[in-house]
């Protein structure tokens, strides 16, 4: 019988944290897969000698440094061939606290078929600023493609459905593809649901990162802008599978904005989103010409971002008003957009 829990743990030249990340990772008792993604300073040789240990249980080799994204891609597609059925994501530079995979399967347990995603919370007093502005507009995003509120989207500690992921091929090839799997998950109907993980920051000294934010913050960003136009396609994503679900999803946050009350990161995302909807729902009503085409176009856009039916107002509101087979709507447009605020402030946080 297959497992149906596994750990995947791409390395690349991180020789001095590898063995204490997978010993960590096997203590959980689950099996563990390495990548190996073009190793140089004997990162892959430590796996291996591991694997004679018993600690590791294979090491997939690529080709060639195919980056993260590529290295995932090749240990999703190896593991589901293998018939594993969730692969939960570590990173080989120690940043990972193996003591929440015993939570992480619990989730799993519940919700087989979900991906389980890390919010590093609370935040860590060494966290780089430029880091958590990234954190926070990159949730911003990927709650206006899929109506998901996220906390933590950068975070690479995630238990991943297999055959989801291993189907799934996005633009991105390196760190933005990992934001942007959350995207192409959810427009599947898959569910998405937070976990709570230490905030782990080794010192500078002896931090090893292979992101380059030059390279990869630039792609991160066009990968965002991408994904928002893709949105406004109405296409029943996944071949038919999960639509339902995702429809409800999009009512849902038409409706409401999510939580706007309390500390979460999930619910930061919620609040930036809002206030960034209705800014520019009221930039729109203001500048936009006044014609049903503005109301058909603002309608759409804002339905497909989930912007809100309080930014969708005051967007239109000024178009609905000049139109005379629509001016009886626009104070149930106050009303909805008033309610919709509201919606937002009583809702309690799941």
């Amino acid at each position: 019988m297959p497992d149906d829990v596994a750990i995947l743990v791409p390395v690349y030249d991180n020789a001095g944290t590898i063995e204490a990340v997978l010993r960590g990772c096997a203590a959980s008792g689950l099996p563990v897969w390495v990548v190996n993604d073009g190793a140089t300073d004997g990162s892959d040789a430590i796996a291996r000698a591991l694997v004679a240990d018993g600690v590791v249980r294979e090491v997939i080799d690529c080709p060639r440094n195919l980056g993260k994204a590529g290295a995932l891609r090749v240990g999703f597609e190896h593991l589901h061939r293998l018939g594993v059925r969730t692969a939960i994501s570590v990173d080989a530079d120690g940043q990972h606290d193996p003591s929440v995979i015993p939570a992480t399967v619990a989730i799993i347990d519940r919700h087989p078929d979900a991906m389980v995603i890390g919010c590093r919370w609370p935040l860590h007093p060494d966290q780089p600023r430029k880091n958590l502005v990234g954190r926070f507009f990159s949730n911003l995003a990927i709650r206006a493609h899929c109506g998901v509120a996220i906390g933590d989207a950068p975070c690479g500690y995630r238990a991943w459905p297999v055959a989801a992921a291993a189907g799934l091929r996005g633009v991105s090839g390196r760190y933005a593809w990992e934001q942007e799997m959350i995207t192409r998950i959810a427009w599947r109907g898959v569910e998405v649901i937070p976990i709570d993980i230490p905030a782990i920051y080794h010192p500078r000294e002896t931090r090893v990162s292979h992101y380059r934010f030059r390279r990869d913050w630039p792609e991160g960003i066009a990968i965002y802008l991408w994904l928002l136009l893709v949105a406004l396609v109405p296409v029943p994503w996944g071949g038919g599978r999960g639509v339902g679900r995702s429809f409800v999803r999009r009512f849902d946050r038409l409706l409401s904005p999510g939580p706007l009350r309390g500390r979460r990161p999930e619910t930061w995302t919620n609040r930036l989103l809002a206030i960034t909807a209705l800014a520019v729902g009221a930039i729109a009503g203001i500048t936009l010409p006044a014609s049903p085409w503005t109301v058909a176009a603002a309608g759409w856009i804002g339905w497909r971002w989930h912007a809100g039916l309080a930014a969708i107002a005051l967007a239109i509101g000024p178009s609905v008003r000049a139109t005379p087979a629509l001016a009886g709507m626009a104070q149930w447009l106050v009303v909805a957009g008033i309610a919709w605020m509201l919606g937002g402030v009583i809702r309690p946080a799941r």
